[in-house]
């Protein structure tokens, strides 16, 4: 295959090079197009140069803007995952080393990936793993304040102690949201639409999500679920017999005063002159190269 390789240099351990994996890919029997390391140059070289697959290698950050910027460009993605976190690569089953990824593209299988729209007053913002308020975007600006540990263990670590204790401290507040015709109305500490299953430092927020299914999860969780947050803080996931209220559906309004957001990871302001935000699902916007042996 002809492959057009985007390269994050500074993901994860920033332990990989561009070189290393153009060797992997040309081992494997594919023909490297052209690298590039930022999302301008992706657009503008699969625009003059045309490539058979785009190999996305770097962590949840490079993955989610990438594939919201070649929504519809026909041509499938693989993820090389060298990120903290690599949610979406977890959630695809997309597991191992480079060589051993790429060596599996020959015999991989397409897979349709769905995105998002958040429509914020005018501007319309595309999105791949998760919008959420409450605590999430708290913990989001605690961590922007601090150093990054050398280690993407150690990151995943302090994010969810940090995670822990904001859950902690934090206060519910109010909500007014629908999803589809039905109306979910009440004080959350944690309201998040999601794609995935997973957002943050590895955290399983909705075990069933399908990134194909052609639906979105609105996941809230109120003052009773605060112990179930806590485990979900503690190791990734919660075990108990208590499970965070989820719905599913293609359009989701969500009002509230928050003044700030997050979309996939990103922290965001929310516009002083709207208090309103619709979700809304863009089915099968990608496609995913994947391992046959997976669902």
């Amino acid at each position: 295959m002809r492959v057009t390789l985007l390269h994050n240099k500074s993901a994860g351990s920033e332990n990989h090079a561009a070189d290393d994996i153009e060797a992997s890919v040309r081992r494997a029997g594919h023909e490297i197009v052209d690298t590039v390391s930022s999302q301008e140059e992706l657009i503008s070289s699969i625009r003059a140069r045309p490539c058979e697959l785009i190999a996305l290698a770097g962590g949840d950050g490079t993955v989610s803007r990438a594939a919201c910027a070649l929504a519809g460009c026909g041509v499938p993605l693989a993820i090389l995952p060298l990120g903290t976190a690599n949610n979406t690569a977890l959630s695809l089953g997309v597991l191992g080393e480079v060589d051993e990824l790429v060596r599996r593209w020959s015999s991989s299988r397409l897979a349709p990936f769905d995105l998002a729209t958040l429509s914020v007053g005018d501007t319309l913002v595309p999105f791949s793993e998760a919008v959420g308020w409450g605590i999430f975007p708290e913990v989001i600006a605690d961590a922007n304040r601090m150093s990054f540990p050398d280690e993407p263990e150690h990151t995943l670590e302090r994010d969810r102690l940090l995670f822990q204790s904001v859950i902690e401290a934090a206060e519910p507040r109010s909500y007014a949201i629908r999803v589809d015709d039905v109306s979910v109305t009440g004080k959350f500490l944690l309201v998040e639409i999601v794609n995935i299953p997973l957002i943050g430092p590895q955290l399983a927020v909705s075990p069933g999500s399908d990134s194909s299914d052609g639906v979105l999860e609105l996941v809230v969780a109120g003052e009773s679920e605060r112990t179930a947050l806590v485990e979900l803080a503690l190791s990734g996931q919660i075990a108990s017999d208590v499970r965070l209220r989820t719905l599913r559906g293609r359009r989701i309004t969500v009002e509230t005063d928050d003044a700030t957001f997050h979309r996939d990871g990103s922290l965001l302001e929310r516009p002083p002159e709207t208090r309103e935000f619709a979700v809304s699902v863009e089915p099968a916007s990608v496609t995913y190269l994947l391992d046959r042996r997976r669902n």
